[in-house]
């Protein structure tokens, strides 16, 4: 795992064996495809698969037209219990918005290639963001956007049960052909085709937040998230903070600070500092090199003009930019724009 982002826990998405299996649709083949051993991951349920493995497994169920709904299908085929030490504690939270905080804490031991983020509006109430760490195809984005959208809000139903207060969820991605299982979820609407970033958002009342959870255990709890925090420490030491850090400005929108990085990421700024000196590396070094990455596609796939591309990089100024790309590149952003498109 060392030197590349973590892998995910095949456990999620073997989940949709049994409904390939009920769908008459060869399980063997779809393993064969990622080169999984399916008695390998019987005896052994912690098995991970590359973030590669996932794309071709999503690719392969959805071939089939039938599975037009299989997003859906997983993520209400889960429960708490299924993100295992991560579930119990969120299980054992005080209240809703204790246990909305864990998933945001730990989503990384849930899925690693998406984050989780939350803010309070003015009215207290909470805003949850679920978006990708890093660059994947839309097919494969918009599954996962689909099934996690729709797991935490089986979750949020299984937490409260019958004290589920209606609430919404906002989606980047279009309407479903299968809407009308959505209008079938209990207090829940969702709008769909209304964020232009590939995520969703979910707006929670202070109601809602304070609701408190049946299997509330604060000394269980402290417990578990100490077990929680043993696993990130091992995953960030076997991972490439470089790379995962590239990975967040490149999927960013935003101009993002140290601070607001180390966040993302779960350590300290001071962590990072110190993983990016033994690099040899600074943080500006790593923006800039993103930044032209960033600014190489925008001339080469866009029509956006030299401003536009420098203001949506963060440049003081048009000239900034164009100086910071000749001193990088070698050639003005305009001469490199005409020879990528042969002119």
């Amino acid at each position: 795992m060392q030197n590349q982002i973590p892998n995910i826990p095949a456990r999620y998405y073997f989940r949709i064996l049994n409904i390939l299996e009920a769908r008459q649709i060869s399980t063997e083949s779809v393993l064969s495809s990622i080169h999984v051993d399916l008695k390998k991951y019987l005896t052994a349920p912690d098995l991970t698969i590359t973030q590669e493995q996932v794309r071709q497994f999503v690719s392969f169920c959805l071939k089939y037209p039938k599975n037009y709904d299989l997003a859906f299908e997983i993520g209400r085929s889960l429960k708490v219990s299924s993100h295992n030490l991560v579930g119990y504690a969120i299980l054992t939270s005080s209240n809703l918005e204790q246990a909305l905080i864990y998933i945001s804490k730990y989503f990384t031991l849930i899925i690693p290639s998406f984050r989780v983020s939350y803010f309070y509006h003015e009215d207290q109430s909470m805003e949850l963001v679920c978006e990708p760490v890093y660059e994947m195809d839309r097919l494969t984005l918009n599954f996962h956007l689909e099934a996690i959208a729709v797991a935490l809000h089986c979750s949020i139903h299984e937490l409260l049960e019958d004290r589920l207060i209606p609430y919404d969820i906002f989606m980047s991605i279009n309407e479903p052909l299968h809407i009308q299982r959505y209008q079938k979820l209990s207090k829940v609407k969702f709008h769909f085709n209304t964020l232009k970033q590939p995520s969703f958002r979910v707006r929670l009342s202070q109601k809602l937040l304070h609701q408190a959870l049946r299997l509330a255990d604060e000394e269980t709890r402290r417990a578990i998230e100490l077990k929680c925090q043993e696993q990130i420490y091992a995953i960030k030491n076997n991972m490439d903070l470089v790379l995962w850090l590239k990975q967040l400005l490149m999927s960013s929108t935003e101009a993002l600070s140290m601070q607001e990085c180390a966040q993302l990421l779960n350590i300290s700024t001071k962590t990072l500092q110190r993983h990016l000196k033994v690099k040899n590396m600074t943080f500006q070094q790593i923006k800039i090199d993103v930044a032209m990455q960033k600014a190489q596609h925008m001339l080469s796939q866009s029509n956006k003009s030299i401003f536009e591309i420098a203001e949506e990089l963060d440049f003081a100024s048009a000239s900034n930019f164009s100086r910071s790309f000749k001193l990088y590149l070698g050639c003005s952003p305009s001469s490199f724009r005409k020879t990528q498109r042969g002119f």
